[in-house]
């Protein structure tokens, strides 16, 4: 793959590094270069992180491409952002061919006090090893002050590295301020360095005072540890709770004052803020950036310089223009472009290149076998969404892996201890040597394992692939107090996608306080939204009269539970009815077949949501995956949970759905619940009741979300 600029970075970083990758990236390809990105993980962020919008927002860009796991991207110039990812060497080698390097340096070396930020020598060797020569481009003269200050330092440019972007994304039609009483703000993360040390100054900077509001993005509990009273015209709110633009378009003045240890490398908030039209005020060690596109004063004189603008409109706007107008010519796109063309000259001239398809990246899914189909059915609902340039791989432990074939997904059966009748230990081994060999033969980019246990011989064969990606896929709701020893197995995995609960209010589980590597996506179900039948074509396919009201009964596996007495119950009430239809779904890994009278039709087929438009309403276990594909396709249910102590507290979502008008519940621990439930659902208007509600709820799949992200994680290099 050739290109004229290759950028290498971690598109996962939230903030500045990862919004000045895409503006240059933007800027050059507009200028005609052909841009190749990289992406890479470091050891800087906090896992997990999913890939930055502005860089998700140049997917599909002409001039743009990502560089797929496999190929050994070349160029004229490549750029690596950020030191810090390169404090240690990859897992796996980094091939790049490149006539020039450039370490573009977004964190000084040392902090106020020249405390060391990071080892830039060890940085510098790990840099030479793995690409050759290079120079490091400051971004900006604070962090080039930082390197003068070093006994010894790098080879550094002569030119700072500075951040653009196009004002016009930012830019807002001001015509004045915006209520009376002056409007002060500044977002940020919540890191106490970014924010000022005291009480005292935070007050001083961000007054707190009834003749100017005050409002902070990215204002956190530490924040609250060093102001501990927030004042009452103060709005606080956390990071990233609005996007940027609109934010900034609810602010006269940006006021951006930090602790005294830190030392803001460039400042690319405050270049955004102007931009937008606000009036930056800064502290003065501020002017070598950004000149005269910003106010300065102390941090005790900014009430006094916010109220003597406010009192001068003319000279307000004329500060904003002349600060649109500096940073227009200083940090524009066109700054990117000429500092490229200083190093390799203009765009290579465009040749055409022989079609050849780039080696997909590859996701390995390992699902348990479960009671039911509901781990395997998760799995396949996110591998079927992964986009083209991702191929999947189910390896399940359930006999019901033939579900796979229909999306062409490639698949291989694993038995399960129990099923072999081979000792639990021992199973272990067999487990830790065929995931050896399954994970040798894919070499895939990603592993997601489906399951509430991760089994000791599956942790064993992850622990020693340090280039491997490894998310545990996991549903909420366990039991209290079980499963602890499970969950101690959380640090083999870089991140928890947790599919998303409508009764999540109810959940009383351990997972509930273990987020620090948990992805929340919305509830995870196998169809797409065009996918179910319509219901003439569903009633036709299972042979239901027209006229009839039909009934599913979908009762799960009962492998572990024997829920045969609320078929019977249910099948001897609705037999009291006119014109009913019944059919009864049965799990494909059921063992055995159902016993149900003459005249109940049988449905076996995967996936049974494909059907359930066909139906006036069910009666249904409440395991994850048929309580939401029922709520969601606005199917009036009455649940019956599965209460086997080794599930997940189904009864409670059950309860959930009926509290909320959603559905209705019965227990098999109440034999008399069944029959006047029934009764109500025989009325239309407590059917349309209900489907009304659900169709009020959030139509969004998780596994559309959870599918994004696994794809994201199969570009990085580890």
């Amino acid at each position: 793959m050739q290109s004229d600029v290759l950028i290498l970075g971690d598109i996962r970083f939230p903030g500045g590094t990862a919004t000045a990758m895409a503006s240059e990236a933007r800027a050059l390809a507009e200028a005609g270069y052909e841009v190749g990105i990289l992406p890479v993980r470091g050891g800087v962020l906090n896992f997990p992180h999913p890939v930055n919008p502005a860089l998700q927002a140049l997917s599909g860009r002409e001039r743009i491409t990502l560089v797929p796991p496999g190929v050994v991207p070349r160029a004229r110039l490549c750029l690596l952002h950020h030191p810090q990812l390169y404090t240690d060497l990859p897992a796996d080698p980094i091939r790049v061919i490149a006539d020039e390097f450039r370490m573009i340096v977004h964190h000084p070396p040392v902090d106020a006090r020249g405390t060391a930020n990071y080892d830039w020598r060890a940085i510098d060797r790990n840099l030479r090893l793995l690409f050759g020569p290079l120079r490091w481009a400051p971004v900006g003269p604070k962090v080039r002050a930082a390197f003068r200050g070093l006994p010894d330092g790098p080879d550094v440019t002569s030119e700072d590295w500075v951040n653009v972007l196009d004002s016009n994304d930012f830019r807002l039609a001001r015509t004045g301020f915006l209520p009376a009483v002056p409007v002060v703000g500044r977002h940020g993360r919540p890191d106490p360095l970014k924010w000022p040390d005291d009480r005292t100054s935070f007050l001083a900077a961000y007054p707190a005072r009834p003749d100017i509001r005050v409002r902070l993005m990215g204002y956190g509990p530490e924040q609250d540890a060093v102001v501990v009273k927030r004042p009452e015209n103060w709005e606080v709110l956390p990071f990233n709770a609005e996007p940027v633009r609109h934010f900034l378009g609810s602010i006269d003045y940006y006021v951006h004052f930090h602790g005294g240890d830190w030392i803001e490398a460039f400042g690319r908030a405050i270049l955004e803020a102007i931009a937008s039209g606000a009036v930056a005020i800064l502290p003065e060690h501020f002017r070598g950036v950004f000149g005269d596109a910003a106010v300065y004063c102390p941090a005790k004189g900014v009430a006094d310089t916010v109220l003597a603008l406010h009192r001068d409109p003319a000279a307000y706007t004329r500060q904003s223009a002349r600060a649109l107008a500096i940073i227009r010519e200083s940090y524009g796109p066109e700054t990117a472009v000429a500092r490229v063309r200083q190093i390799i000259g203009a765009p290579a001239p465009t040749r055409p290149v022989p079609a050849r398809a780039a080696p997909a990246a590859k996701a390995l899914f390992l699902t348990s076998n479960g009671v039911g189909m509901g781990h395997l059915t998760r799995a396949v609902a996110v591998a079927r969404r992964l986009p083209p340039a991702v191929r999947p791989v189910v390896v399940t432990l359930s006999k019901a892996f033939g579900v796979c074939t229909a999306d062409g997904i490639e698949a291989e059966y694993l038995p399960y201890h129990k099923s072999v009748d081979m000792d639990y230990d021992r199973w272990q081994g067999f487990l830790v040597r065929e995931m050896d060999e399954i994970l040798g033969f894919h070499r895939p980019q990603v592993f997601v394992f489906d399951g509430n246990v991760p089994y000791p011989g599956l942790v064993a064969a992850l622990s020693g692939r340090q280039g491997l990606w490894k998310v545990w896929e996991r549903r909420a709701m366990w039991a209290p107090g079980s499963g602890a020893h499970h969950l101690a197995q959380e640090p083999a995995f870089d991140a928890v996608i947790e599919p998303g609960e409508l009764a999540g209010l109810m959940d009383r589980g351990l997972t509930r306080d273990s987020r620090a590597r948990t992805i929340a996506v919305p509830p995870v179900r196998y169809l797409r939204q065009d996918e179910g039948l319509d219901r003439q074509t569903a009633r036709k396919e299972l042979g239901l009269e027209e006229g009839t009201t039909a009934v599913l009964l979908q009762l799960g596996s009962e492998n572990n539970f024997d829920l045969s007495s609320v078929r019977n119950a249910a099948i001897a009430e609705l037999s009291r009815y006119p014109r009913v239809a019944l059919v009864n779904a049965e799990w494909l890994i059921r063992n055995g077949t159902t016993e149900v009278p003459p005249g109940v039709i049988a449905l076996r087929q995967f996936p049974i949501a494909r059907y359930l438009s066909a139906f006036d309403f069910a009666i249904s276990t409440a395991g994850y995956n048929t309580y939401h594909e029922n709520i969601f396709a606005g199917l009036p249910t009455i649940f019956v949970p599965n209460e086997n102590p080794e599930q997940d507290e189904q009864w409670l979502r059950a309860r959930y759905a009926e509290m909320s008008g959603l559905a209705m519940s019965a227990r098999l621990i109440d034999p008399h619940d069944l029959a006047p439930k029934i009764a109500a659902m025989m009325d239309p208007e407590v059917r349309d009741g209900l489907a009304r509600a659900c169709a009020a709820l959030d139509p969004s799949n998780g596994a559309d979300a959870a599918a994004r992200y696994i794809a994201e994680l199969a570009m990085i290099r580890r």
